[in-house]
């Protein structure tokens, strides 16, 4: 196998590509026998014989040296392959076990059609989807399926050890928590209230413009079925210990318990809940590049996904299925953040003006059959099922700042010190 190095081109996006058979480099870093040369970032090496692409990204450093090079992992550090040069073209040697060679990096086509499931349900965890995909996780290599966007949205310290125990009757006890975000998001919403089921684990959220919003929601949240809330656990944030929630508990017969004064673990359900609905939400956010005031769809989408994901907890059931006796979803899944054009029924569409609305995909509709698409030319939301998308595009540019995510555990801001002990 032959691999040739040759020098940037002004008119090609990358600085290194594969050359043609027997096609000396002009003026490539291989003549000038650098000891080390550049990792190549989204760059490709191809050869005919090989029916892969090698990534350098991230995976591979290669070494030169006199007359010889060498391969290795970057992130272990293990040896992949080597060869020798001559006449300016490099050679691989393929005495090398296959099942360790550089072929062992590559991302293969399964690999790719994976990640993309990924990133579709939310990232699910790698483990989760080989329990629920099995034949097709059987297919590939779970240890070479990594995210980035997992690591930068999912990433916590260590944490005590859960028990897992559930109540033996859905709504026999319900947790609760709030969340207050730094930044308003396209509806003006600050705040999202959970409730979760500790049976099935369904977990309801609703964004709130203010905190004192909490008793509005509980009582939609206790309408909407027939059987009533027993118990309700919270911590002690004053939009749940008042007068008027408890006013209000006493008329339905419910009992509230609530934590020891800073003792989260007590509430921890909830406190994981929240944190579990962050870490997707980050991770659906940074894979698209979303910007931070869409934060609240993301976060419905993320109670979307997680309502119809298998848990550990549920015996590998789902929160819907163990709740309404079968497992759906309303629309196909798509990836949250990425582009779409949505067929403009609106009556003032004249004949020879554009068809569709060039838009971001923000979830699921809850209230109707459809794809919720927010329009940042016209700030408007459209939801419809005609939509076609491009799940690979992402509709914002390339980096976007979410460290303010990373900060829901941290301390007060100076507006909820004035409001009250902040939730999270």
């Amino acid at each position: 196998m032959k691999f040739q190095i040759i020098p940037p081109n002004p008119y090609l996006r990358h600085g290194i590509r594969a050359s043609c058979p027997d096609t000396p480099p002009q003026n490539g870093v291989a003549e000038r026998k650098n000891r080390h040369l550049l990792e190549v970032a989204r760059s490709m090496m191809y050869t005919m014989n090989v029916p892969k692409f090698l990534w350098s990204e991230a995976v591979l450093t290669a070494t030169y040296l006199i007359n010889q090079y060498l391969i290795e992992d970057r992130r272990t550090g293990k040896k992949l392959g080597s060869g020798i040069t001559c006449n300016g073209l490099w050679f691989l040697d393929r005495g090398l076990d296959k099942s360790s060679s550089a072929l062992a990096v590559v991302t293969s086509e399964e690999e790719g059609r994976l990640i993309l499931q990924h990133c579709r349900l939310g990232h699910m965890s790698f483990d989760t989807m080989s329990k629920a995909f099995p034949d097709i996780m059987s297919k590939v290599d779970k240890g070479k399926l990594v995210c980035d966007a997992c690591e930068y949205g999912k990433h916590t310290r260590a944490s005590y050890i859960s028990r897992g125990l559930r109540s033996i009757l859905p709504f026999l006890l319900v947790h609760s928590d709030v969340w207050t975000s730094p930044v308003v998001s396209i509806s003006g919403m600050r705040y999202f209230v959970t409730f979760i089921d500790c049976h099935s684990r369904m977990t309801w959220v609703y964004l709130m413009k203010h905190k004192n919003e909490v008793l509005k929601c509980f009582k939609d949240f206790c309408a909407c079925f027939n059987t009533q809330v027993r118990i309700i656990r919270t911590d002690n944030g004053t939009e749940y210990v008042n007068n008027e929630f408890a006013t209000f508990l006493s008329a339905e017969g419910i009992l509230h318990q609530t934590s020891c004064p800073d003792t989260p673990p007590q509430n921890g359900v909830a406190e994981r809940k929240n944190r579990h609905l962050l870490e997707v939400a980050r991770s659906m956010m940074y894979t698209m590049n979303v910007p931070k005031f869409l934060w609240s769809e993301a976060v419905l989408t993320t109670t979307y996904l997680i309502n119809r994901i298998p848990s550990r907890v549920l015996n590998m059931k789902t929160p819907h299925e163990i709740l309404f006796g079968k497992n759906e979803f309303i629309v196909p899944l798509k990836v949250f953040g990425s582009t779409c054009f949505v067929r403009d029924h609106r009556p003032s569409v004249g004949k020879l003006d554009p068809r569709a609305v060039k838009c971001i995909f923000v979830g699921y509709s809850s209230m109707q059959k459809g794809y919720k698409c927010w329009s940042p030319s016209e700030r408007r939301l459209f939801v419809s099922l005609d939509v076609t998308f491009r799940e690979s595009e992402p509709f914002y540019g390339e980096k976007t700042d979410l460290s303010f995510m990373f900060e829901f555990n941290s301390v007060e801001s100076d507006e909820a010190r004035l409001e009250g002990r902040i939730m999270v």
